[in-house]
């Protein structure tokens, strides 16, 4: 898998007095989180790259362990991401740009590393998972949040492995389903053909699921409904790279590619 992931996308800002949200005003919590799903994201391509492009053994990093870390990690991310989406004024068109770049970067590699494929990678489901709140924002507004965290964190819950194994879970066990996978183009959503292949894979069933999740928790964090500490956390170099998760989510890996083409 290439990524793995965190807040790519929206920013983290507090609520200021006048009721807007500001740029410059954070969400300190959130740009803490995200950046050390960041600095995850980063230590985990390093790992992949050390192990498939140097032939390092690190046995660690196929350990159950470091599968619970990485997951964990992933929540993170797009719950998150989805909490922050929450606050944006512009969430189509920063949603729009992230499946732009995640169409690119599927176009960038098929032409030039067919062998690394990214097919519906973090920035797609991002992109996706934002165009898809954008739409259907009015009608979340309206309902209770609570009760749109708990829809979708249900949902993320019982999809989590859909996409690894056609089964859904649930509190008595799992439930395999009979999908379709003589049909090429249902993989945003979870379903693999047979000839599916990318390196790193992000279907909408569970992570835009755990991403609006998240969105259902915007009211709490926007109406300052939550301890202050939560506003003010900050570890000045983690809350950096949670700012712009983005910009290291975009550079680190071909820096990475680099390093390790060198050892």
């Amino acid at each position: 898998m290439a990524v793995k992931q965190a807040e790519l996308p929206a920013e983290a800002p507090a609520k200021t007095n006048n009721n807007s949200i500001g740029r410059n005003n954070r969400v300190g919590v959130l740009d803490l989180l995200r950046g050390f799903a960041i600095i995850f994201v980063m230590v985990y391509h390093l790992l992949y790259d050390l192990i498939f492009f140097s032939g390092k053994d690190i046995p660690f990093f196929f350990s159950d362990a470091m599968d619970i870390i990485h997951n964990f990690f992933l929540v993170v991310l797009f719950s998150v991401s989805g909490i922050c989406a929450g606050f944006s004024m512009n969430v189509l068109k920063r949603g729009a740009t992230l499946f732009l770049l995640g169409e690119l970067l599927t176009i960038g590699t098929a032409a030039f590393f067919p062998q690394e494929l990214i097919v519906f990678g973090v920035l797609s489901c991002f992109g996706m998972s934002m165009l898809i709140y954008g739409v259907i924002s009015p009608l979340l507004k309206k309902l209770p949040q609570f009760a749109v965290f708990a829809v979708f964190a249900a949902l993320s819950i019982i999809f989590f492995n859909f996409h690894r194994t056609d089964s859904l879970f649930f509190i008595f066990g799992s439930v395999k389903l009979n999908v379709p996978h003589d049909i090429p183009y249902l993989y945003p959503l979870g379903i693999k053909s047979v000839d599916f292949h990318s390196e790193d894979y992000f279907p909408l069933a569970p992570f835009g699921f755990i991403f609006l999740a998240g969105t259902g928790l915007s009211e709490i964090f926007s109406k300052r409904q939550l301890p202050e500490f939560f506003y003010k956390a900050k570890l000045p170099a983690v809350n950096f790279c949670g700012r712009y998760s983005l910009w290291f989510y975009i550079i680190h890996q071909p820096i990475f590619m680099l390093i390790t083409y060198f050892l």
